[in-house]
């Protein structure tokens, strides 16, 4: 059985937060470098130069000592917000040292706004855009005072801060369809072709979570392994095209078998997974027989012929046959080759005592040497 748990679907998320992480912090230092650049510019205007070295000498403590200083280890985006802040907070204050609304600095905050914008989501890009535009106010009002009240003063203003706007609008608008592609990229390659089933990543991230929650809430599930039973013949007798129907048939019956809570995978081949949410062996089992009994039960018209097929099934339950998910679904993959062995058109339950056939499902109960 191959471990299905080498990547678990935050893997991704986690890549992409690392990556936001090591731009904004070359962001920070460029910020840094071009106001400390300005400083040196002849004939630059500069009311305070000594402050301003101070408070960019604060700035770059702030970054050695929330980044590499390893004060918060932690990759996180409420992390990643607090670093724009004070970039915010430090672009203002070069801008309010060196003439205000007419600083040539003031474009720096176009770097906090697209960063924002793109990794930040439209919320956080708000809050910020309305930090920047309160401080832009600020600044307009100690260089024009009352006259920023008037329509002229006000709309000058508001025409030299709408690039800022539009910027902001447009990096969210670039976001949000970048988000949506990445989003159907991800579900593209968690689900499978033929089917449209969740493919075995995509199962595996499900029953990471399921176990999770299932040893939090003290509660059993069980996974069932579903193989197609001489689908081959069908392949080599009517075509390539013929088996990918019974794909879909067997598929169908498995849908009319399970609850509505249950997840179907498609683990290979003529092979499928299914996790059963708060299930005992008792469910699991009845679950099973249901799925048996509908594929069996039924047919399918392929090229004027009715063809059916049957499925041989085995299982286990979280935490009685095993608590780790890939040994779970070994034990059920082992259960699975018992009712093959058993010949065919079968549910076997791996683990516990011999059990007695009954009214409500029939299985075979298979210990730890595959015995039936």
């Amino acid at each position: 059985m191959v471990n299905i748990f080498g990547e678990t679907g935050s893997v991704p998320a986690r890549l992409e937060l690392r990556g936001f992480n090591r731009s904004l912090a070359e962001i920070e230092w460029l910020l840094l470098i071009l106001i400390l650049v300005y400083l040196v510019v002849p004939d630059a205007k500069v009311d305070d130069p000594p402050a301003l070295v101070v408070a960019c000498g604060g700035f770059a403590l702030f970054i050695l000592g929330f980044r590499y200083w390893n004060l918060f280890r932690l990759e996180a985006r409420w992390k990643l917000t607090l670093e724009t802040w004070a970039m915010i907070v430090v672009t203002a204050y070069a801008v309010w040292h060196t003439g205000k609304v007419d600083s040539p600095l003031i474009n720096l905050y176009l770097l906090v706004i697209v960063f924002a914008a793109l990794t930040l989501g439209k919320v956080i890009t708000l809050l910020e855009v309305a930090l920047i535009a309160s401080f832009y106010m600020h600044a307009a009002y100690a260089g024009l005072g009352e006259q920023i009240f008037t329509y002229w003063g006000f709309s000058n203003i508001m025409l030299n801060f709408a690039p800022f706007l539009l910027v902001a609008y447009l990096t969210s608008l670039l976001a949000a369809d970048m988000g949506l592609a990445r989003a159907s990229a991800e579900r593209l390659s968690e689900t499978d072709d033929l089917t449209g089933l969740p493919n075995m990543r995509a199962f595996g991230n499900a029953l990471e979570k399921q176990r999770v929650l299932a040893e939090r809430q003290g509660t059993a599930f069980g996974v069932m392994m579903v193989d197609a039973d001489r689908l081959k013949p069908v392949n080599d007798r009517m075509g390539h095209d013929a088996g990918n129907d019974m794909i879909l048939h067997v598929v169908e019956g498995i849908r009319r078998g399970v609850r509505s809570s249950d997840l179907i995978a498609r683990y290979g081949g003529d092979e499928f997974a299914v996790l059963l949410p708060d299930a005992d062996e008792r469910v699991t089992g009845e679950v099973a027989e249901r799925v048996r009994k509908s594929i069996a039960n039924s047919a399918i018209d392929i090229g004027g012929q009715s063809v059916s097929t049957t499925v041989s099934i085995g299982f286990a339950v979280y935490p009685d046959s095993a608590t780790d998910p890939n040994e779970l679904l070994t034990l059920a993959d082992r259960a699975l080759y018992t009712s093959k062995q058993a010949g065919r058109d079968r549910a076997s339950a791996f683990g516990g005592p011999p059990r007695e056939r009954d009214r409500e499902y029939a299985t075979a109960t298979v210990g730890e040497e595959g015995d039936t």
